[in-house]
């Protein structure tokens, strides 16, 4: 039996050094994929997005809630497939505002003050962490 991967185990994947990846699909099967600039970790069963852009994933989650976070990890490069759920979308309260205020920094810091515009944080329940297996070309040798 393994051990579970806690999300605090891999805390150091959600803080954007790498992009997250966020799979989404809709009611009809029609896949969306967007990079992310950081996944928030709220508490042990919960992560959050920032939603800047993202008109496809809205509208998929909408139509079916479950999606797939990929996150790397910058020292290792070990990729964590986190198995999520939509919860709901925030746009006030303190977690919102914390996040407005870190983009807002990176978005200074990238001249790109005109771009990032935070329409919310989407909030999702964490149902399941795993690593990605990685292959080798030793593996096929």
């Amino acid at each position: 039996m393994t051990t579970p991967i806690l999300l605090t185990d891999i805390s150091r994947c959600l803080q954007g050094e790498i992009p997250s990846i966020l799979a989404t699909c809709s009611a009809t099967g029609e896949p969306n994929v967007t990079h992310l600039s950081q996944v928030i970790l709220i508490d042990e069963h919960h992560v959050a997005t920032s939603n800047q852009f993202f008109s496809k994933t809205a509208a998929n989650l909408a139509e079916n809630p479950v999606a797939t976070l990929l996150c790397p990890h910058p020292d290792t490069g070990a990729t964590f497939k986190l198995l999520v759920q939509y919860e709901g979308s925030q746009t006030a309260g303190s977690l919102f505002e914390t996040v407005r205020t870190d983009l807002e920094a990176i978005a200074a810091m990238t001249g790109m003050q005109d771009v990032f515009s935070l329409r919310a944080i989407d909030v999702f329940r964490v149902l399941d962490v795993a690593e990605v297996p990685v292959k080798t070309i030793a593996d096929h040798t």
